[in-house]
């Protein structure tokens, strides 16, 4: 069992603002790496924000204040997304998820930040939400990018949903023909 709390809601009493310190439950790495992650609660994390898609509760995540705050671009999930060699296929897999008065929940993290062509991890980011706790949707969910240079590469079907705040895009797994994740490794000389 994993338990997550970014914020406990006390005033900080550490040196510092606390709005400069991130209130990200995990972030997810991308190059090398692949990740699964059961039976974890995230408590008060993610920034409350305007957007109420998936709580709309005034104690929802932490503010963004100096008394007991977070960074506005907190999340409780964020994915690295600064790599073009060696992303793996199936990058992340979850199941038990649950969230206890959470925020902003999903964040592309543009690491280089230069604002040039996307990179490859975060045009094929992708995770298996095997129970559709993490996503919401509580079935089997295929999470991908939402990212416009993804094209419609994660758009299956006209009833995917969007989450533009991460910006992911969430496909029912059990909703059309049979789906899932795999890969083709090709070598050459």
């Amino acid at each position: 069992n994993l338990l997550v709390e970014c914020r406990t809601g006390e005033e900080w009493v550490m040196p510092g603002n606390p709005s400069g310190v991130s209130a990200n439950g995990f972030f997810w790495y991308d190059t090398n790496q692949e990740h699964i992650i059961t039976s974890a609660t995230f408590r008060k994390c993610g920034s409350r924000n305007s957007n109420t898609i998936y709580d709309n509760s005034p104690t929802r995540g932490c503010n963004t204040n100096s008394f007991d705050g977070c960074t506005s671009t907190s999340s409780v999930w964020g994915f690295i997304t600064h790599s073009d060699q060696h992303t793996p296929e199936i990058m992340q897999a979850s199941n038990s998820i649950t969230y206890e008065d959470c925020g902003r929940r999903f964040r592309l993290f543009d690491f280089a930040d230069n604002n040039v062509i996307s990179s490859v991890s975060s045009r094929t980011q992708n995770w298996v939400d095997l129970d559709g706790t993490a996503s919401g949707l509580n079935e089997p969910t295929i999470i991908g990018s939402g990212l416009a240079d993804a094209g419609h590469w994660w758009r299956v079907e006209d009833s995917v949903v969007d989450d533009p705040e991460g910006p992911l895009i969430f496909i029912k797994k059990n909703k059309g023909p049979e789906r899932g994740l795999g890969h083709i490794r090709l070598r050459f000389d």
